[in-house]
């Protein structure tokens, strides 16, 4: 099943009720593969993670395929994101006492039993061709860029149908970086996956079919390539 997706009147608030994140309007297709950029601190992380449903005060609607996320609780927004979700987190969000593979396949561990050796294959293929082939030492001793291989792995193994990375070249060498791109680009495109990336990366965003800004929390609604 291929997810589009329809933002409307979405606002993220603060606790204090102050708004963060504004979009008024965002329709991706699926296959689509969008950018997300501006300044630092602008919200384009809060945003992407709205568009996950990892906000909890958020108002208006994400709606991906059938499903608005918007109004679920906690535990309905979860099971979503793991039935149909890839996140590549800037900070990685790895468990320090685990090698890569186990953190890569960590999706076996809630997936059906039929599901859980072709989880760990993928994640396995996915760290060998990222570089990475000392899959058992546990990644508390990785550097940035190794880490960020195992969270991108991660973040694939289960093949989700929706892919929301925040900065995943950051950590990466060129070399690295321009393999991830065109994995990236290549599965959105070909399987009918929707890929929405926040990057200052221009090599990724100018591999992407529309870039969007965000400016002081809100998103502007033209669009540009890069």
């Amino acid at each position: 099943m291929s997810l589009a997706l329809h933002v409307r009147d979405l606002e993220v608030h603060a606790p204090n009720g102050r708004v963060l994140v504004r979009a008024r309007q965002l329709d991706v297709a699926p296959g689509e593969t969008v950018g997300l950029r501006g300044p630092s601190g602008a919200g384009k992380s809060s945003l992407l993670y709205a568009l996950a449903g990892l906000q909890a005060r958020m108002s208006g609607a994400v709606v991906w395929g059938d499903t608005d996320l918007t109004p679920l609780n906690d535990h309905t927004r979860a099971r979503f994101r793991r039935q149909y979700m890839g996140m590549i987190f800037q900070d990685f969000l790895l468990f320090e006492e685990l090698g890569a593979l186990n953190n890569a396949s960590l999706a076996a561990a809630f997936g059906a039993p039929s599901e859980r050796h072709q989880i760990r294959h993928t994640a396995r293929t996915l760290l060998q061709r990222l570089g990475l082939t000392d899959l058992g030492r546990t990644v508390e001793s990785f550097s940035g860029g190794e880490r960020q291989r195992v969270a991108v792995a991660r973040a694939l193994s289960n093949n989700p149908k929706v892919i929301l990375a925040d900065e995943p070249t950051a950590s990466l060498d060129r070399a690295a970086g321009d393999t991830l791109i065109a994995d990236l680009t290549r599965m959105a495109r070909d399987e009918g996956r929707t890929l929405v990336v926040v990057s200052h990366d221009d090599s990724l965003l100018s591999q992407l079919d529309r870039v969007l800004q965000v400016v002081d929390g809100e998103l502007k609604q033209e669009t540009r390539h890069v």
